[in-house]
């Protein structure tokens, strides 16, 4: 409820942006569980698909710590990219 919609009205093409980063997250988490991987390290692999690496980071953090290093250079290697 107290979510400024005022740049969304403003530039509404940025809703494809939002967009495109909910489907990144089903797209790396669907491509991850078909490869063969357990749900929780296809979810830490599906916050990257989001293009948000700090999130990345954390529940990759708290579901498998064991891949924290991989992720997190693959999550930091990718906002680098960015601009």
């Amino acid at each position: 409820a107290m979510t400024d919609f005022a740049p969304l009205i403003a530039n509404p093409k940025s809703l494809f942006l939002g967009a495109a980063a909910q489907l990144g997250i089903f797209v790396a988490f669907t491509g991850a569980v078909m490869m063969g991987m357990g749900p929780r390290l296809a979810a830490s692999i599906g916050i990257i698909g989001g293009a948000d690496g700090p999130t990345a980071i954390y529940v990759t953090s708290k579901l498998a710590p064991e891949y924290l290093g991989s992720i997190a250079v693959a999550a930091y290697s990718y906002m680098a990219l960015v601009p």
